[in-house]
């Protein structure tokens, strides 16, 4: 539980360590991270289940309970009475061989590795719900914004109109945008509570009034071999599936040690006659012979465990580790750069494009439709960079997933 812990610390610690653009009054995607590793039930289903097989770990390792015997023993028609004494340690042939003690620590290591695996997957649904809500927020006011700025423009179409200077037909061309922006705003409001009530629930707490921030995030490492490298050491479903074949494995063993052997209990007994003249003592053994039952449900129950074990590590040995980690490496890099692109270079041109195009119009040097046209053109960018910036998530969360880790832990 320590070291969970201290892991849990070192993952916020990194996702602290990247790039933040916030404002002091804004609501980070590291802060919403820390506040779910803290408060997210799915978390607490994992340490229950870790701690369930730590149980299990524990359970197998221990010695059944001794057994103990007095017998109070008076001969017929003589007097004083006599003791008979007996201690009875049952022990089984895994407890001898090792067997249970390499099952006990292949439980635990799979615990851990479930556990980290669970944390992962905590961080990357809050990453996405996060950037969901941002996303949906950004582009209600993106709507918002624009059917204002097009009722401002139909009014001066209007007056444009008015001089002779423009057709009256462009003015009912901004007021049905200023209409349409509306409704796709309260279609995307609705659809805002609905992602922000999904977040809230995971979190336990309210984002109705909370402003977020744009995410921000280090840049995908572009050498494979160390993403591969590290892959190889963290708790992803692969090496998972690793460890749940060696449990398996061991688990078979021990049931089938079981079976094989009979289980023996070493036996000290003590006897003492009812007038006391005669004492004796003396070492024995009493065996329980798997003769009906040789453990066949627990061999069952193991074998089966095995078999969905391989089977799902089957289906992975067609796709080699470098060849998807390359795969998602480079479709995360280039989905992060493309977003990037947009909010970095793009998205600032088309926008002092429109601004010089509407002072060009109000100046009678270009007319509305012409307006009408790259404003069209920056609002289609706009809804594009939010999708860019989602897809770019996704992506990077799908490679996460593969290598078992943030991205931000990669050295």
């Amino acid at each position: 539980m320590k070291k969970l812990i201290i892991w849990q610390l070192s993952i916020v610690a990194i996702l602290f360590s990247a790039p933040s653009y916030a404002e002091p009054s804004a609501l980070t995607l590291d802060q919403v991270i820390k506040e779910s590793l803290q408060k997210n039930t799915s978390l607490f289903r994992a340490q229950r289940d870790f701690e369930d097989r730590m149980a299990d770990a524990t359970e197998t390792t221990l010695l059944d309970n001794p057994e103990f015997q007095v017998d109070v023993v008076r001969d017929k028609g003589q007097g004083g009475t006599g003791t008979d004494l007996e201690f009875t340690q049952p022990l089984k042939f895994s407890q001898i061989s090792g067997a249970r003690g390499g099952y006990a620590q292949a439980l635990a290591n799979v615990a851990s590795m479930e556990q980290k695996y669970e944390i992962l997957k905590v961080i990357n649904e809050t990453t996405v719900l996060y950037t969901q809500v941002w996303l949906l927020s950004e582009r209600k006011k993106l709507y918002e914004n624009y059917a204002n700025d097009a009722d401002k423009m139909k009014k001066l179409v209007k007056e444009s109109a008015g001089q002779g200077q423009t057709s009256p037909a462009a003015s009912h061309l901004f007021s049905s945008d200023a209409a349409k922006l509306r409704a796709d705003a309260n279609a995307v409001d609705a659809e805002l509570r609905q992602v922000r009530t999904e977040l809230a629930r995971l979190m336990g707490r309210s984002f109705q009034q909370a402003k977020l921030e744009r995410p921000a995030f280090v840049a995908v490492p572009g050498n494979t071999e160390r993403l591969l490298a590290f892959a190889q050491t963290q708790s992803n479903l692969r090496n998972l599936i690793k460890n749940r074949i060696q449990t398996a494995e061991r688990r078979l063993s021990v049931a089938q040690q079981d079976a094989a052997m009979p289980e023996f209990g070493p036996r000290v007994f003590y006897s003492r006659s009812p007038n006391g003249d005669d004492q004796s003592y003396g070492i024995g053994v009493a065996l329980r012979i798997p003769l009906w039952n040789q453990n066949d449900a627990e061999r069952k129950r193991a074998n089966a465990e095995l078999r969905q074990a391989r089977s799902e590590a089957d289906l992975y040995a067609g796709l080699p580790q470098q060849e998807v980690i390359g795969e998602l490496q480079q479709s995360a890099s280039a989905l992060q750069s493309r977003a990037d692109s947009y909010f970095d270079s793009i998205l600032p041109g088309y926008r002092k494009s429109y601004e010089l195009t509407r002072s060009m119009f109000r100046q009678g040097q270009a007319d509305a439709l012409e307006v009408w046209q790259v404003r069209e053109k920056l609002l289609s960018s706009e809804n594009e960079a939010l999708d860019a910036l989602a897809q770019a998530v996704n992506a990077r969360g799908a490679l996460e997933v593969e290598l078992g880790g943030k991205i931000e832990e990669v050295r």
